[in-house]
């Protein structure tokens, strides 16, 4: 009987959303060396399905009834790969693709948030670091933002904002590897 009311008093499942790639990014690559994608490394905050809202005060909070597809750093990972995809970018992996790999493409989760401080604005913000992996040195950082107008209800606005601000973001790292790997 406990479980039966357990069942009654939890509410209905959140809504799962999911995140797109960027498309066809016009970009230019200088070398065919191989480059493999990361896990992006993050905050424990970041580093779930939940989509954070952050408040007067950096007072963080979770969109209610809402879920993303997967935890944030998976997908984000494997629409960065699709995005480099799309675009025709040869020579592009993770990991476990057991490739030889020459750079590293390895990323830091700063932002993936509706921001309701200021606006409510989707704001994402991705570091970017590229790995010599035969020199085992770092060759190239750059930061990559991207904010755009976006509503806390219905959920679905908060997702189309993130969705939006990611894809800037990942096109602008497709550029920016293209031209410096």
């Amino acid at each position: 009987m406990a479980l039966t009311l357990t069942g009654c008093l939890a509410g209905a499942p959140p809504v799962t959303f999911d995140l797109s790639s960027a498309s066809l990014v016009p970009m230019r690559r200088r070398s065919s060396r191989v480059v493999v994608i990361t896990l992006p490394k993050t905050v424990q905050t970041y580093d779930s399905q939940r989509v954070v809202v952050r408040d007067v005060g950096n007072v963080l909070s979770y969109l209610p009834d809402a879920q993303l597809s997967d935890t944030l750093p998976r997908l984000v990972q494997t629409r960065l790969l699709q995005t480099f995809e799309a675009s025709n970018f040869p020579n592009i992996g993770r990991p476990d693709d057991q490739l030889r790999v020459d750079v590293t493409l390895a990323t830091e989760l700063q932002a993936f948030e509706i921001d309701a401080a200021n606006g409510n604005l989707a704001t994402v913000r991705i570091n970017a670091k590229l790995v010599d992996e035969r020199r085992g040195m770092i060759f190239a950082s750059k930061s990559f933002s991207a904010t755009q107008a976006a509503a806390i209800d219905p959920a679905a606005a908060a997702i189309g904002g993130l969705d939006g601000a990611l894809k800037q973001v990942m096109a602008e790292i497709l550029q920016w590897t293209a031209q410096t790997a």
